[in-house]
């Protein structure tokens, strides 16, 4: 039998996993009232070049179309829960097109969710690019 706190964990975990599964989703297919939903009012997301959007710089870039994400390869996601907070980690491929051109991005990444008025928020993304 399994301690409580595990199976409380691996219960967070999956909702984790499903949270990050919808991100993506919507990423993808540019929903932005889905993002919206789930960011956190206070996210910072740290992109692979070191530039940092607020969420509604990040927001607005999607929406205006600055940014756009094509697709999404993600492997290695391993979450660790830490009472109110959630860390994902892995590695993604990303296709995306900014500023007008293609790019693809190999990265490993940091996610975390947050609990925020009693549901999870993602608070915070950075990523690094893996050498190629």
């Amino acid at each position: 039998m399994r301690p409580l706190g595990a199976l409380m964990a691996d219960t967070v975990t999956a909702e984790i996993l499903e949270l990050e599964r919808r991100r993506w989703a919507a990423l993808t297919s540019g929903d932005t009232a889905a993002l919206r939903e789930l960011f956190s009012a206070r996210m910072t997301y740290t992109h692979s070049n070191a530039m940092v959007d607020t969420r509604d710089s990040y927001l607005g870039a999607l929406d205006d179309g600055t940014v756009s994400y094509v697709a999404v390869d993600v492997a290695d996601e391993q979450v660790r829960v830490f009472d109110a907070a959630a860390v994902v980690t892995g590695s993604a491929v990303i296709d995306a097109r900014a500023g007008g051109r293609d790019v693809r991005t190999h990265a490993r990444y940091s996610a975390v969710w947050a609990r925020e008025d009693g549901r999870w928020a993602f608070v915070c993304w950075h990523s690094t690019p893996q050498p190629r």
